[in-house]
């Protein structure tokens, strides 16, 4: 089921509002977030604006990287998103950067006012892409560079999960485009007037302890809006159903799952 195109922003605030607590959990958002800055080659004193900042993945070491003469702005439309990010910024003494609640259609800055925009794991939830890639290239500098993470494919190991969603009724699309393929990330960009795209593409290997913390991610990540859609009755028997059919895939340290991952760099003409 999928909400209406008029709701579906308010439907992607709530559940990432409800998920904020357990996102700045998921053990794989901090070194795929690390390796967007790094690839980037952001410099001390650059001016960056992260969109859809979450809990500070991406945000975190770009201002590291930045340094006391930079500034990075981290901008969410999850209102439980920016809170508790600002928490965290305080709590580390980053003056540098800053956070705002703000939709990534609607970007309220200058035209040219920064270096790099960066983006991790949210293009696909944008019913306006198109108007959030103007956006971006709007408000970068001449020469200014676009960095984004995007999902490739799943782990087949994993598959029967999504076949369990959708024979307990428990899927609820918020996304709006997949993007899980290089030739569609290579369109939307040359569309958006971007030059120079590149994309890299690699795997990586998370673990989960346990069942309990796979469990818990599947509760801190879109997929949330299905699970939410259950009495509480049936969402038991889907987790004793799921937990069980996990046991196939135990390792002695505990569960892999294969994450295949885009990033796009492209420049600013």
């Amino acid at each position: 089921m999928e909400p209406p195109a008029s709701t579906k922003k308010e439907a992607l605030q709530g559940v990432f509002t409800r998920a904020a607590s357990g996102y700045g959990a998921i053990r794989y958002f901090p070194p795929l977030g690390q390796w967007l800055v790094d690839v980037a080659q952001i410099s001390s004193g650059a001016r960056v604006l992260d969109v859809a900042c979450g809990r500070g993945a991406v945000l975190f070491p770009a201002a590291e990287k930045v340094g006391p003469l930079g500034q990075v702005v981290g901008v969410d439309l999850s209102e439980g998103m920016v809170g508790a990010t600002l928490a965290d910024l305080h709590q580390r003494g980053l003056t540098q950067a800053q956070v705002h609640q703000m939709d990534a259609e609607r970007l309220l800055f200058p035209d040219s006012a920064f270096d790099h925009v960066l983006c991790g794991f949210s293009l696909q939830f944008f019913p306006g892409l198109d108007r959030a890639l103007s956006e971006f290239r709007r408000v970068l500098k001449p020469a200014g560079q676009v960095a984004v993470t995007t999902w490739g494919d799943e782990d087949s190991r994993w598959g029967w999960y999504d076949d369990l969603l959708v024979a307990y009724q428990a899927v609820v699309k918020l996304g709006s485009q997949t993007l899980d393929k290089r030739e569609e990330l290579f369109d939307w960009f040359s569309r958006a007037g971007f030059a120079n795209t590149q994309i890299i593409t690699k795997d990586i290997d998370t673990f989960y302890a346990d069942e309990e913390e796979w469990w818990a991610t599947k509760w801190s990540i879109s997929g949330r809006a299905g699970l939410e859609q259950l009495e509480s009755n049936r969402l038991e028997r889907l987790k004793a159903e799921v937990f069980g059919r996990m046991q196939a895939l135990k390792e002695a340290d505990g569960f892999h799952d294969r994450l295949q991952v885009h990033l796009t760099l492209a420049i600013k003409p």
